[in-house]
């Protein structure tokens, strides 16, 4: 049971920090930065429903009119979307 949490715990730090340094390649804003944006927010929300509801990963980030914001949900989404389904991965194992 231990050796589960710690390889779960071990892949979710992994996601985060694949997911980090790929953001920081782009022009979204750090994640200490996006956790307070609230187009980020929104994108994870959604990232995670979608996996959790088995859909395929579409980003419809048109609801949100800046560019920035448009990015900061695609991060958001993205993020969620891989880590929910990283974790369904582990819990199936």
């Amino acid at each position: 049971m231990k050796m589960k949490k710690l390889g779960l715990s071990a892949l979710a730090l992994f996601v985060m920090a694949v997911s980090a340094v790929t953001l920081r390649g782009g022009s979204v804003q750090p994640v200490s930065e996006s956790a307070t944006n609230a187009a980020y927010r929104d994108g994870l929300y959604v990232g995670k429903l979608a996996a959790e509801r088995g859909r395929d990963s579409h980003i419809a980030s048109g609801r949100w009119s800046q560019e920035n914001d448009r990015a900061a949900f695609a991060a958001g989404y993205e993020q969620a979307y891989k880590m929910q389904l990283a974790n369904r991965m582990v819990v199936q194992q």
